[in-house]
């Protein structure tokens, strides 16, 4: 069972906080959780984050994964975490064609234009089979 710390989310439209919960990731983001951490109001001037700290290291030494947005927010509190986690994700970046494929894909749509250019040979008749009587 993969376990993460996400935020749950409570309110409602335009005034949304936020419980700090370790749920199993199967589950569904405001379904069911294994234990409340704290809470996080964005709201409030300036923001407000609540988190049991002991509860939470116990939940991060034995292998839960927090989200992003959690990561930042604990890491923002002073809490550290293992070094696998303390990076954030980089996103991927695009990487172009080598210059050798893109060289290629050009020769041979050059070399199909070319042949739909180039005029039809006419084919040779075909002679009929002269019959036997």
């Amino acid at each position: 069972m993969a376990v993460v710390i996400r935020l749950n989310v409570r309110g409602r439209k335009h005034l949304a906080f936020h419980k700090v919960v370790v749920a199993d990731s199967r589950a569904p983001r405001d379904g069911r959780h294994i234990e409340i951490l704290g809470h996080y109001d964005p709201l409030r001037d300036p923001a407000e984050f609540i988190v049991d700290e002991a509860r939470t290291k116990y939940w991060l030494e034995k292998g839960a994964q927090p989200s992003e947005k959690v990561a930042a927010l604990l890491r923002a509190h002073g809490i550290r975490l293992p070094e696998k986690m303390s990076k954030p994700k980089k996103k991927k970046e695009r990487t172009k064609p080598a210059a050798s494929k893109v060289a290629a894909s050009k020769a041979a749509r050059a070399k199909s234009a070319a042949k739909k250019a180039a005029p039809k040979k006419a084919k040779p008749a075909k002679k009929k089979a002269e019959k036997k009587s």
